[in-house]
């Protein structure tokens, strides 16, 4: 389902981490006012989309830090300088503004139809990840802490932000689920896809194995598919009546 994911920052380096608490701490507001401080991307639906999160989602800081460190001062130099770099950047960053609004699209549906999380699972994922994060940086949490605090957040901020981010993505994911429950594959789309396939089901001799020993594969395949098509095409037809408007 290619419009199935949300947009979380939750890798597992501190670069990441840092990247997860410009996020959140530029996340989206319920009016759609632009002020002098807080510059606006994107309107959803009455919910703002911040130039904050945006910088934040795209990584645009530590794209600078790569750029300055790295890689050659020439190649940094040509990126910013030149209208050709300059729309690149915009393009990249327009490319993460829409599927900031695909999430953002999805969690209204996923509130507006009443789809709930399993805490249980909110809880699981934010010690998982906080233990990856641990175990990969070689740092205690009270380290963590120190650099969260360093950076305006604190370990408790980003465990609190961590847990909405998961729950929001399970929230989705039962959106997904309610959306393509009736979707099926009858016996005979099996036997239409094998017949039609039937040189991509072959033994290294050269003989085509019996749809018994593939149609479990086939029919998961098609239902696979079947169910992308219908929430591909569910969510076009909520996204083409939402109110959105491209401030960046």
């Amino acid at each position: 389902m290619k419009k199935a994911s949300l947009l979380f920052l939750v890798g597992l380096t501190l670069t990441s981490l840092f990247a997860l608490v410009a996020l959140a701490q530029g996340e989206s507001t319920p009016t759609s006012t632009q002020t002098e401080s807080v510059k606006i991307a994107a309107v959803v639906n009455g919910e703002q989309i911040t130039m904050e999160t945006l910088e934040g989602a795209a990584g645009i800081s530590q794209i600078f830090q790569t750029l300055f460190s790295q890689l050659p001062q020439a190649f940094g130099q040509t990126l910013l300088s030149t209208p050709e770099g300059k729309a690149f950047l915009d393009r990249y960053q327009r490319d993460v503004l829409d599927r900031i609004i695909d999430s953002r699209l999805m969690v209204q549906q996923a509130k507006a139809l009443g789809m709930k999380a399993d805490e249980s699972k909110v809880t699981d994922q934010v010690a998982s990840h906080l233990d990856q994060v641990l175990q990969q940086n070689q740092m205690t949490m009270d380290q963590i802490d120190s650099a969260l605090k360093q950076q305006g957040s604190s370990l408790e901020d980003y465990k609190t932000r961590l847990a909405q981010s998961y729950r929001e993505q399970l929230m989705v994911q039962a959106l997904q689920e309610s959306v393509t429950a009736d979707v099926t594959v009858s016996d005979d789309d099996v036997q239409a896809y094998y017949d039609a396939h039937q040189a991509d089901y072959t033994n290294d001799d050269g003989t085509v194995k019996p749809l018994s020993d593939v149609s479990a594969s086939i029919h998961d395949n098609l239902l696979n598919k079947a169910k992308g098509d219908r929430w591909n095409s569910w969510f076009d037809g909520v996204k083409a009546a939402a109110d959105i408007q491209i401030l960046f």
